[in-house]
């Protein structure tokens, strides 16, 4: 790990820090240009840790000390504000085009990899205690991650639950209405700033619904209004061309959701999959 930038290293490791050290590392991950400037005993405060937990952390993560920390941090910053001829920083044209693949390839599977390490089995335990046969459930995220509400549609519905994947506010809006404390709702938004979705959770909140957000690591407002959190950690720049390593470290988070929830209860979900499997292959041509 300590090959890796100051931001990248606190984001691998933040599923293994514990409570305290957690705190700082979520402060300075949604606070980056800030810690130029700070000192060890001011962090603690900001973070509502301690000293101690940050000089753990520094030595954890491997840094040299406090100024190493920091001179990381600042270093990551400056990397990501460096001009380019685009503003999206994966438009390269003057570069060979298989670094660019290249680019993409680590982005998509430290994504992944980074996501995958910070959920633990506990929590996947909680959310699979969410779904059961008398919830229904509603899936809403907009743009790239109204992708992943599909596949959450997609994956639960084979396994026979009742479940809907809305694709406008409205829609999620109206549906929220109807939902109750046995319900469950997965707000997806990566930014956790998304206020159609921020919104339809807060709906869901005042009625008791249960609330998993699949969203980044950070204060958020989505956060705020989350019963749990499946924590998506991605490695892709701010302004991008399009969502890659957090579509997929997403997609990693609901696949893993459904693997445990399916070796949790094996006879069930066995039989059901069968019985979807065999509808669908009536439709699958043999040649």
């Amino acid at each position: 790990m300590s090959g890796a930038g100051g931001l990248n290293r606190l984001r691998q490791a933040i599923g293994q820090l514990n409570t305290a050290e957690r705190r700082v590392a979520e402060w300075i991950l949604a606070n980056p240009t800030q810690m130029s400037s700070l000192t060890v005993r001011e962090l603690a405060r900001h973070s509502q840790s301690s000293q101690s937990a940050v000089m753990r952390l520094c030595q954890r993560l491997q840094f040299k000390g406090f100024p190493d920390l920091k001179m990381q941090v600042l270093a990551d910053i400056i990397r990501s504000e460096t001009p380019t001829s685009f503003a999206f920083t994966e438009i390269k044209p003057d570069s060979p085009f298989h670094a660019r693949l290249a680019d993409l390839q680590q982005s998509l599977v430290s994504s992944i990899q980074m996501t995958l390490s910070g959920i633990s089995i506990e929590l996947l335990q909680t959310v699979s205690d969410l779904i059961h046969p008398e919830a229904r459930i509603l899936a809403f995220g907009s743009g790239a991650s109204a992708v992943v509400a599909k596949d959450i549609q997609q994956k639960l519905q084979r396994l026979g639950y009742a479940v809907w994947a809305a694709e406008d506010f409205h829609t999620a809006a109206v549906l929220a209405t109807q939902f109750g404390p046995k319900d469950l709702f997965f707000a997806v938004s990566y930014s956790g700033r998304t206020t159609d979705v921020i919104e339809v959770a807060r709906i869901m909140d005042q009625q008791q619904v249960n609330v998993v957000a699949i969203t980044q690591y950070g204060v958020s407002p989505l956060r705020d209004l989350a019963t749990l959190v499946l924590p998506v950690n991605a490695n892709e720049a701010t302004t991008r061309v399009g969502a890659t390593g957090s579509l997929a470290a997403s997609l990693a988070v609901i696949d893993s959701v459904l693997l445990y929830h399916v070796n949790r209860y094996p006879e069930s979900s066995a039989a059901q999959l069968q019985r979807t499997r065999k509808i669908v292959g009536s439709h699958r041509r043999s040649n």
